[in-house]
């Protein structure tokens, strides 16, 4: 064939679709800046996807227009997988799961909604909508204008026969690409379906013999001799605050002033390292894993575990004679699953009547929960208390804080939160990576919102547990950490602290273990063992 006498219109137009259905797939939101060269470079899967397409162009005008709708909804398909490929490990520091991670979509929704400014959400969602709608139309009729170029008869026996010897090229050649492509990883990820299924089965198999040891050796908290416990898991607070140079001095200047608190007040307190479960968020599966005393890594294994028979920390606290109450002001949905964990009283975002204003994705500061607890739980309590906290005012994306209130009786419902000047900073999702001086003042609140709380209301020999969920996202971190997290114990009575000594907890605030960290999973059997 001459090639004078090849029609190029539509071979224009199938080389202009090509390579801007390259550049559309090839697009690394939002990790990347948002016109990269390599956004130029062919595609595989879009050729991939062109083969069907010009087969079935032989078939005629009916099978080439359901084809190339079939190829449109697959390629929207690849578009958003290829989203979830970036956004999960820049967040969660680990590989996207298709089976697992679909259903965060309305967690991501939340998030977006709740720890933005209304006008800034409503921009953002104005913009996705419009680039959402502008993708789609853009690429059906990019994929249209191939389809028109290969129902071309000479366009269409120059791509096959092209493609063919590409394809043969490459099976005999062993001709290995760059960057596999997109349909491969759908593929693969569909297949692991079964595999993910068959590990929550397994893990449910292990639930129920660790169910079976532990009720062969029932544990007793005696060794408290009746001190409260009160445990506070920090949103967030992960080892990086003492690994990364740039972190470190803010956090020293934090816990120095913290320790100078506790010090003043009689308080003495030892740290170690736990590896979390998770990374960047799912805090969840950090809460799982520390009152199970087993390892919690993905939404399957948390569900399992709800369902299951292990006996969760506070039943044992319950069986020594405490009142066990669980305050977790950030779940703001019903959690009927969360029975699991057998507290005697649940305190819920709504529960609190809380009055003031929001703090991002937190409905309420931490300050407030605190005192609003302390009214109803530290008033001539009738028996010893276990308090879980799950503080949340250290949670991404940190551009929204409270202020710290020094006269706690001023908090009352916190209407007051609504005439206080909330701490700014301008950070926007998805990009983290100059968060980090927000990130340190939110820890900062909490610490010195912790050592006013204990001074002022902590007056016996209570047991105070102060851990991190996880780390930070990757951006504020930097890839190749470790999931640590730091744990610090606290009491005024020496006694209660000796064994965490003897499992190697170093004095301070500041942890000086080296990694590896024992797992989070450890701590309950630990703490059984000690108290018993």
């Amino acid at each position: 064939m001459k090639l004078n006498k090849l029609p190029w219109p539509p071979l224009l137009g199938l080389l202009v679709a090509f390579l801007f259905l390259s550049s559309l797939l090839n697009l690394d939101f939002a990790a990347s800046p948002l016109f990269p060269w390599r956004l130029l470079l062919p595609s595989i899967d879009i050729w991939l996807l062109l083969i069907p397409m010009a087969m079935a162009a032989c078939c005629g005008k009916r099978g080439l227009l359901w084809t190339s709708l079939s190829v449109w909804a697959l390629f929207l398909a690849l578009r958003l997988f290829r989203i979830g490929e970036t956004i999960v490990p820049m967040y969660l520091n680990r590989p996207f799961n298709l089976y697992i991670d679909t259903g965060y979509l309305f967690g991501l929704y939340d998030l977006l909604k709740t720890s933005s400014r209304p006008w800034d959400f409503r921009l953002m969602t104005a913009i996705g909508a419009g680039v959402t709608l502008g993708g789609m139309v853009s690429s059906w009729y990019a994929w249209q204008a191939a389809a028109k170029a290969l129902a071309v008869k000479q366009i269409r026996l120059w791509f096959l026969g092209g493609s063919g010897l590409i394809l043969g090229a490459a099976l005999v050649g062993g001709w290995e690409t760059t960057r596999s492509p997109v349909l491969v990883h759908l593929a693969q990820e569909i297949l692991l379906i079964q595999k993910k299924s068959e590990q929550q089965q397994a893990f449910v198999a292990r639930l129920e013999q660790v169910a079976r040891d532990r009720g062969a050796r029932p544990a007793s908290l005696k060794g408290l001799e009746g001190a409260d416990v009160l445990l506070f898991m920090v949103e967030s607070y992960g080892r990086i605050v003492f690994s990364r140079p740039q972190y470190r001095p803010a956090m020293d200047a934090t816990l120095n002033r913290f320790a100078k608190v506790l010090a003043q007040h009689g308080f003495e307190a030892v740290s170690s390292y736990l590896l979390s479960p998770t990374y960047g968020g799912s805090s969840w599966l950090a809460q799982g894993t520390l009152e199970s005393g087993l390892r919690v890594g993905d939404d399957l294994e948390d569900k399992a575990l709800l369902h299951s028979s292990l006996p969760p920390m506070a039943s044992y606290f319950h069986k020594s004679g405490y009142r066990t109450v669980s305050i977790m002001p950030g779940t703001r949905f019903a959690f009927p699953q969360g029975a699991y964990f057998g507290y005697e009283q649940v305190y819920f975002a709504w529960h609190f009547n809380y009055r003031g204003r929001t703090f991002g994705w937190a409905p309420m500061p931490d300050q407030f929960v605190l005192d609003w607890v302390r009214q109803r739980e530290f008033v001539k309590p009738a028996q010893p208390l276990f308090a879980r906290y799950v503080l949340i005012s250290s949670h991404a994306a940190f551009n929204v804080q409270p202020p710290f209130i020094p006269d706690w009786a001023a908090i009352g419902d916190g209407s007051l939160y609504n005439d206080r000047e909330p701490v700014y900073y301008p950070i926007q999702w998805p990009d983290l990576k100059n968060a980090g001086a927000a990130y340190l003042r939110s820890l900062d609140y909490e610490f010195a919102t912790l050592g006013d709380y204990l001074a002022k209301y902590v007056t016996a020999d209570t047991l105070i547990i102060l851990m991190g969920d996880h780390q930070p996202n990757l951006q504020l971190t930097g890839a190749g950490q470790p999931w640590s997290v730091p744990v610090h114990v606290i009491s005024r009575n020496p006694r209660l602290l000796d064994p965490f000594r003897k499992r190697g907890y170093t004095p301070g605030l500041i942890p000086a273990q080296p990694p590896p960290h024992a797992g989070m999973e450890t701590f309950l059997p630990g703490f059984l063992e000690d108290f018993r």
